[in-house]
């Protein structure tokens, strides 16, 4: 339950190692030395929100170049948290105006203007090719799995952003025992299903990207992508499988945990819960399966929540009875609560 950290997500754990790191090799000033350094980052919110609760701490101030095609909700928390937040087009990694590529200029810029002898100490934070990332999942959350488990488990379901958590936690598991699977969850319009399962990073979604206009392939957020990161790599010789979520699997499987489990989840986590339950149901009784809660539903409430941007913005179900169902035109109690339940759990 990574969401119940602090920042209410496990990017709490690689923006801790980022920062940390980038103050232990003197290109951030030392909280201890009253700090007032520049964090700059692209994101796609969570990994955001935990940088702005630390820089809080550490007297460092953040930006954030934020994609549009996120909920609103992050934007906001980011600004109350104390982040400049600059929000741009979503498009392909090789376009110049990309959140990433604006992030890394900003800091760049930044950075030319410290060397110059004004402006203050900066850095871009970097969390797809910072390896700080990775290495906060192979020392802390790796370990926590397996004893947690008391080494008892067979297999660990994750989705991927950055790659920092699947390749941490991977590379650690399977140190410790090599019969452990590691599995990727991936949603549609990401290249990184078929870069695991057959080599190659490519998906058909792409084929339109070379025009570098927006996409919206999933509603999932923070997960899926089309290029590997230096993160991934890490942990890539790790990873045995892979799973395809669809978006209406994510949906319904939220609503099922909300009414069942008692768990508001966001989209991330439901596509790992989706992917975990597929895994284990191709294994013999008696075996264990770890996924990540990631992220919690209090950040979807514009989108993944919203009744209105799923069923008109995206075309998909709402799960369940609601006041849009009309209970005089002989629907069946049983065949509406039958809608409710995830694919995945009428296996």
């Amino acid at each position: 339950m990574e969401c119940m950290n602090p920042g209410g997500t496990g990017k709490d754990r690689a923006a801790l190692f980022i920062i940390k790191r980038a103050e232990e090799e003197q290109r951030l000033p030392k909280s201890c030395d009253g700090g007032g350094g520049i964090v700059v980052e692209g994101t796609s919110g969570s990994t955001g929100i935990s940088l702005a609760m630390l820089c809080n701490t550490r007297n460092h101030q953040l930006i954030v170049v934020l994609p549009d095609d996120q909920s609103p909700d992050k934007a906001a928390l980011l600004r109350n948290h104390g982040a400049i937040v600059k929000i741009v087009s979503n498009c392909a990694i090789s376009n110049p105006n990309h959140y990433v590529n604006v992030a890394r200029k900003t800091a760049h810029e930044l950075s030319g203007e410290q060397q110059q002898g004004h402006g203050r100490q900066t850095i871009f934070s970097d969390q797809f090719e910072n390896d700080a990332n990775f290495e906060a999942h192979y020392q802390t959350t790796g370990p926590e799995i397996w004893n947690q488990t008391q080494g008892k488990l067979d297999a660990f379901v994750m989705s991927s952003g950055t790659g920092g958590t699947i390749s941490g936690v991977g590379r650690y598991l399977t140190e410790q025992n090599p019969d452990i699977s590691i599995v990727l969850v991936d949603p549609p319009g990401s290249s990184l299903y078929n870069k695991v399962k057959y080599g190659v990073a490519y998906v058909s979604e792409q084929s339109e990207r070379v025009l570098k206009r927006h996409r919206y392939d999933t509603l999932a957020e923070g997960i899926g992508l089309d290029r590997v990161t230096q993160n991934l790599t890490l942990g890539l010789g790790c990873i045995s499988d892979a799973v395809r979520v669809q978006d209406q699997e994510a949906v319904d499987m939220a609503h099922w945990l909300l009414r069942n489990e008692g768990l508001f989840v966001g989209s991330s986590s439901a596509m790992n819960i989706v992917g975990a339950v597929r895994v284990a149901s191709g294994l013999q009784p008696g075996k264990r399966v770890v996924t990540v809660a990631c992220d919690n539903g209090e950040r979807h409430l514009s989108r993944f929540w919203n009744r209105d941007f799923i069923v008109g913005e995206r075309g998909l179900i709402w799960p369940g009875r609601d006041e849009h169902v009309d209970m005089k035109a002989n629907h069946k109690v049983d065949e509406i609560e039958q809608q409710r339940i995830p694919e995945c759990l009428k296996l």
